[in-house]
């Protein structure tokens, strides 16, 4: 799968955390997008929806977004998961993360 790097367009291996023509690093460039993800709703127990949420969060770091947000509900799914994003951020993968003011049954997670 290709990148591009938003400083310069050159196209770039994924993998590859600094832009070979203009040296900017990749990892932190972001659109400004939001991803949303929904973990929660399909009838998952909590172990299937901490899965879900490692997919997610990978896949959204490696993509241009700024925000990934994740519909977890509001019971024991949420509770796992917040406490799963804390290991997540202390391991320097994602950058915050809170529960949204308006609904407590989404998170937004910072990842660049």
């Amino acid at each position: 799968m290709q990148k591009i790097c938003l400083d310069c367009g050159m196209s770039i291996d994924e993998g590859t955390s600094r832009c070979p023509k203009c040296d900017n690093c990749l990892d932190s460039q972001h659109d400004g997008s939001i991803i949303t993800a929904d973990i929660a709703h399909q009838g998952e127990h909590v172990e299937e929806a901490l899965g879900k949420m490692r997919v997610e969060v990978d896949a959204a770091r490696n993509g241009m977004g700024l925000y990934l947000r994740l519909i977890v509900g509001s019971g024991v799914i949420r509770d796992e998961v917040l406490f799963a994003l804390q290991g997540v951020q202390a391991d320097g993968l994602i950058k915050s993360f809170e529960v949204e003011p308006a609904n407590a049954g989404a998170i937004k997670i910072r990842l660049k």
